[in-house]
């Protein structure tokens, strides 16, 4: 089994692909890496990745584009037909979402889109997709509940 991983060298992704790795699991990994978090951080993470596959005798490769290209995100669903995905990949900080919206137009929303289009067009039974606690806002009710409304965000 192949399991898709977006956001595969952010901290989550790549916990998550390791652990995957280590029962056994394939990973396509997905990441843009871009630089608002440390690329060189980031290829530790993707070394340490890389490692992992060989010790265990699983597969990682990597996959560099953008969610909100069309084109590469067809491609990865076409070429390598994962059959789980698990979309972890997203334009970080809430801040600069503020700043800079486009961005996170971009990638958050329309890249999440390219993600559930390749999903139904291939076949893809399993999607997992997380989210952001900005979601809840304001909101002041601790811990946050799936019951709460979430609409008023805080960013994008």
């Amino acid at each position: 089994m192949t399991v898709l991983v977006t956001g595969s060298a952010g901290f989550i992704g790549f916990h998550l692909s390791s652990r995957l790795l280590e029962r056994g699991t394939a990973v396509l990994g997905f990441d843009n890496m871009n630089p608002y978090y440390d690329p060189a951080l980031k290829r530790a993470r993707l070394k340490q990745l890389q490692a992992t596959a060989e010790r265990t005798g699983t597969s990682f490769q990597l996959i560099e584009a953008d969610l909100d290209n069309r084109a590469a995100v067809e491609k990865v669903f076409a070429a390598h037909k994962p059959e789980k995905v698990v979309n972890l990949a997203a334009q970080a900080g809430v801040r600069y979402s503020i700043e800079n919206p486009a961005a996170y137009i971009q990638s958050n929303l329309v890249g999440f889109g390219h993600i559930l289009e390749g999903c139904r067009h291939h076949g893809i039974e399993h999607l997992v997709y997380a989210s952001s606690s900005s979601v809840y806002g304001g909101n002041t009710n601790l811990p946050f509940s799936e019951h709460q409304g979430v609409d008023h965000p805080v960013s994008l």
